[in-house]
């Protein structure tokens, strides 16, 4: 296959230097992509250059010629943000913003799609379906760094990803590759009557790749793989000032890491994810507001290993040879959402936003099938009873309710010629953990037609998740029911350079944290989560964007951080990436070079116990070829150069760096009906 892919290069290049006309078909002009409204910082339209926050924005038009497929492939091209595998599941993808991530789940950035939080109510955030979220459906995406708990509440707390799907689109696309992956997406339009009907579907899977790793219970090694199923289905109907919409994503895979351990033919996880939201748009006067009403549904079941054979022999009844092994239910998780949310045009200088925003979460009692009893375990009552089967004795979450409000205001005012503040404030209150104030202020001057400044301030906070809380009988990690909110305080000071076929931003930033949600060793290799002291992060970020000429565009981004917490030490000190596309004719081609400085990652069950992972680089290539406006080929590459490189483990049991995927290979088809 390789070799037919070489001459498929070479064929394409060839034809590319030939080719002298330039025809716009991939509208690639840097100028637009500038000025690109941003809503997610303030929830109303504002544009690099003046936005209150320091923000990357992709948009479909950029993101379709990438060769990337996922959210969290796209987040290692945002300065801050970076992303990788870990060991927690085969796809477990963590994430972070700005150097800062403690836990396995990125509970400190909130994710929205849409105007609905992308996450579990069970911990608040998600490292499986947002990092995987397909890139085909986004229409826009804001990554914005830095706190957003005055506009959303808890969980803004880091950074905010901010996604508007796709509409009035008709495309089917349909791909083969390596391992053979197959994938199928479907998006397509109506108009019915006075309704406008948005549908999109994607299914994928494959058959994973082959690794050698350590076995977790042994001292030999042994070949694993990671096969997977995803699937998306979304829904959205439009009808005058009103909007519905459905949406449903799954996963499921199989073999490879399931909670840091491997176990052949038993690990597995699968996992969902159902919404659905009403919008209500209506006018009063001068106030545009809306009402919001929405419902999550969240569920996962895990399948793992615990011990190796013969560990529990000495202290069961009746004695058995048996591995423990443990299927977990986190299943039937729900919130409720009723948000009221008002834009008030004082005047030509002014605006008033202001709104209130009521959250139910309800998380049931979580119960573990065991063939062992964990909870024996887990508290040290010997002997461990022994079932034989794997029955459902064991609850490893405690069930809760939590009432959320919300009452938040945003005043925006120009200042003076080409000088504008934003003076946010918001107050949440959850039953039974506590309330919190998040202030915002931001002054934007605009020096001239090409260069403004920003300096930024904002206060955020994380309330504990049910997790965080109500964890119990687990050997591994025990909830907290005394933890306290995370709070932030952050500063920004931004320069942006804007010409019309260039763009600059350069930004310095702290963050100061309080109460930091950690874990910590209690013992007999069980951690705890507890609210502790904790270091700021400071550094500095650099993006570019520079138009050649009308074939060529340039984008780099770089990352320093000059401080960071200890226990963000899975998280690297210099990131960067750099972009390059080309278009002519029919073709376009881009390639993508993703730079990942030194990590550290624990072994031996001691967390102050790390070694260095090497930095690494990454290739993505993608070239397209339209064989007319509607129907059009595309072949991509990712890890061109099959790099073998590791990533951070989820905890301190291993004794290696995760593996990852080696070259993949992805060749389709799009057609625009």
């Amino acid at each position: 296959m390789r070799g037919l892919i070489c001459v498929i290069l070479v064929f394409i290049s060839t034809h590319l230097c030939a080719i002298s006309k330039q025809e716009d078909f991939f509208n690639m002009s840097l100028e637009e992509l500038l000025q690109v409204e941003i809503y997610g910082s303030t929830l109303t339209p504002e544009n690099i250059k003046t936005v209150p926050s320091a923000v990357s924005v992709f948009t479909q038009q950029e993101i379709s010629r990438m060769g990337l497929d996922t959210l969290g492939e796209l987040m290692n091209l945002v300065p801050g943000f970076q992303s990788y595998r870990s060991s927690g599941s085969s796809l477990a993808t963590p994430f972070s913003s700005r150097g800062r991530r403690i836990g396995n789940t990125p509970a400190e950035i909130l994710v929205m799609i849409d105007g609905q939080r992308y996450d579990s109510p069970q911990n608040s955030g998600s490292s499986t379906l947002a990092p995987n979220y397909p890139l085909k459906y986004i229409d826009r995406v804001e990554f914005i760094r830095g706190p957003g708990a005055a506009v959303y509440g808890s969980n803004a707390m880091t950074g905010v990803i901010n996604i508007v799907t796709r509409s009035d689109v008709n495309e089917l696309s349909v791909s083969y590759g390596s391992l053979e992956r197959r994938q199928i997406y479907l998006q397509t339009s109506t108009q019915l009557g006075n309704m406008t009907l948005d549908l999109f579907g994607h299914i994928e899977t494959d058959n994973g790749e082959t690794y050698n790793v350590e076995d977790t219970f042994s001292n030999n090694r042994i070949d694993t793989s990671d096969p997977r199923t995803l699937t998306d289905l979304n829904l959205k109907l439009n009808w005058q000032n009103t909007q519905l919409n459905i949406r449903h994503n799954q996963f499921k895979v199989e073999n490879f890491y399931e909670l840091n351990a491997i176990s052949n033919g038993f690990n597995a996880r699968d996992g969902q994810i159902s919404s659905a939201s009403l919008q209500h748009n209506f006018n009063w006067q001068a106030v545009e507001s809306y009402l919001w009403l929405s419902f999550n549904h969240v569920g996962f079941t895990l399948s793992t290993q615990f011990t190796a054979p013969g560990d529990l022999a000495p202290i069961s009844n009746p004695s058995s040879n048996d591995a423990l092994f443990m299927r977990a239910d986190f299943n039937n998780y729900t919130e409720a959402r009723v948000q009221l949310h008002n834009d008030w045009k004082i005047n030509n200088l002014s605006s008033l936003q202001f709104g209130l925003e009521l959250r139910r979460i309800d998380a049931p009692q979580a119960i573990a099938s065991n063939n062992f009893d964990l909870r024996d375990l887990a508290n040290q009552t010997i002997p461990v009873r022994y079932y034989g089967n794997l029955l459902p004795t064991t609850p490893v979450q405690a069930s809760s309710k939590r009432d959320i409000i919300g009452l938040y205001g945003q005043y925006q005012r120009e200042l003076f010629q080409a000088t504008y503040l934003t003076l946010g404030l918001r107050f949440d209150d959850f039953s039974e953990i506590g309330s919190q104030t998040s202030p915002r202020i931001g002054v934007v001057h605009e020096l001239n037609d090409h260069h403004s400044l920003k300096l930024l301030y904002g206060e955020a906070f994380r309330a504990p998740s049910e997790s965080e809380l109500n964890l119990l009988n687990n050997p591994i990690i025990l909830g907290n029911p005394e933890l306290k909110p995370e709070t932030v305080q952050s500063w920004d000071l931004i320069w942006i350079g804007q010409w019309t076929q260039t763009g600059l931003s350069l930004g310095y930033f702290e963050n100061h944290f309080d109460d930091s949600i950690v874990l910590v060793d209690i013992g007999n290799g069980t951690s705890q989560y507890k609210n502790m002291s904790q270091d700021p992060t400071q550094g500095i970020e650099l993006e570019l964007s520079h138009e050649l000429n009308t074939a060529w565009l340039l984008r780099f981004n770089l990352t320093h951080f000059t401080a960071k917490p200890d226990l963000s030490f899975r998280e690297a000190d210099h990131l960067g990436s750099f972009s390059i596309n080309y278009q002519s004719h029919k073709w376009n081609a881009n390639l993508i070079s993703s730079y990942t400085g030194k990590r550290k990652s624990s072994i031996e069950g001691d967390i102050n116990k790390r070694i260095t992972l090497d930095d690494y680089w990454q290739l993505f290539a993608k070239l397209n070829y339209n064989i007319t406006d509607d129907l059009s080929l595309f072949l991509q590459v990712k890890n061109l150069q099959n790099k073998k490189y590791v990533t951070p483990t989820a905890t301190s049991s291993l004794n290696e760096g995760t593996p990852n995927r080696g070259q993949e290979l992805l060749a389709g088809l799009d057609w625009k009906f």
